[in-house]
């Protein structure tokens, strides 16, 4: 059975792939590209571009097996740091991919996000498309700047491109780095036979630099607040990695996959409970704050995203077991 979709006032103007994309909020762009590729999704009873202006009144048909349906009902609840009409900051939780994979794995923060700015939207839409202008790791917590629109999308984006976009990490690394301050100058490259791993780079590679301050000491752990420069995939974990103060936990780039206690005990000479208990089950790499341009003012903005409660659970329980030779620096954001 096929579905008509008629293009409003308000719509028309709109290439016919963003009118579709906006009408059909569960369907991926990639598949709505595909069909209008493929002649299967028509405007007005022919194939046309992605690309086609829509009109006041024009008809779309989508094909077997593709209907518009609501929005998806939150199965996370998210915590929102700020919002308005073009764009939103989310405190990410750990433990979430951002967007899904390529068969729809790991949807579900990004099914909250879009239940979340299409709350007050209208019963068969249009729909408003989150845009994710730039990435979390799975593990990784923290601040994440969402755009509502194409324009704030782009505008975002070219901050992003630009630099302009301050990003500000709190991280727990092994080991007591040797100084208050380091710039990490290292390339980066593919590591050989992974699409997803990331090495320094042996020759070549693309630029990358990462400024670090000791925020606390421990006796054997730092806490470090990290500024990068450029923004390449896993650029703080393989820096640091390369540096010799990986990450205290890191599957890719460290030493473990998990901290119990019975090897937090083995590492600090204390009872840090007892065996197998966890400490901490993820990389501690935290988005702590970011200061951007707001994408429609262009009002100075910065948000900051609170340790969420493992990893403040984790630095307490190294304030007790590992305790720090050269005292406590409060945490600052500048």
């Amino acid at each position: 059975m096929e579905h008509d979709l008629q293009v409003t006032s308000r719509e028309a103007g709109q290439p016919l792939l963003e009118f579709a994309s906006l009408r059909m909020i569960n369907e991926s762009k990639t598949a709505l590209r595909r069909a209008i590729a493929e002649g299967r999704l028509l405007l007005n009873g022919a194939p046309a571009h992605p690309n086609k202006p829509v009109r006041t009144g024009d008809e779309i048909a989508l094909p077997e097996g593709m209907e518009p349906t609501p929005p998806p009902r939150p199965g996370l609840e998210l915590s929102v740091l700020a919002e308005d009409e073009c764009h939103l900051c989310i405190n990410k939780p750990p433990g979430h991919t951002v967007l899904p994979g390529r068969r729809g794995e790991g949807a579900e923060f990004y099914e909250a996000l879009v239940a979340r700015v299409n709350r007050a939207a209208p019963e068969g839409g249009p729909y408003v498309r989150p845009h994710v202008v730039h990435r979390l790791d799975r593990e990784t917590s923290g601040v994440l700047l969402v755009a509502k629109d194409t324009g704030a999308a782009r505008n975002l984006g070219l901050q992003f491109q630009r630099r302009r976009i301050e990003k500000t990490y709190l991280a727990v690394c092994e080991g007591r780095f040797p100084r208050e301050q380091a710039r990490l100058d290292i390339p980066i490259e593919r590591a050989p036979g992974s699409v997803v791993q990331m090495r320094a780079a042996r020759k070549g590679g693309k630029p990358a630099v990462t400024d670090v301050e000791v925020a606390e000491r421990f006796g054997h752990f730092t806490l470090l607040r990290l500024q990068p420069a450029t923004g390449r995939q896993h650029q703080i974990r393989v820096h640091l990695a390369a540096a010799g103060y990986p990450l205290a936990v890191d599957s890719f780039y460290g030493r473990r996959e998990q901290l119990t206690a019975e090897s937090l005990s083995a590492i600090t000479g204390r009872a840090a409970g007892p065996p197998g208990r966890p400490c901490l089950v993820r990389s501690p790499l935290h988005a702590w704050s970011i200061a951007y341009r707001h994408p429609g003012t262009g009002e100075s903005r910065r948000q900051q995203a609170p340790l969420p409660d493992d990893l403040e659970a984790f630095l307490e329980l190294l304030r007790r077991v590992d305790p720090p030779g050269e005292g406590r620096v409060p945490l600052q954001c500048r």
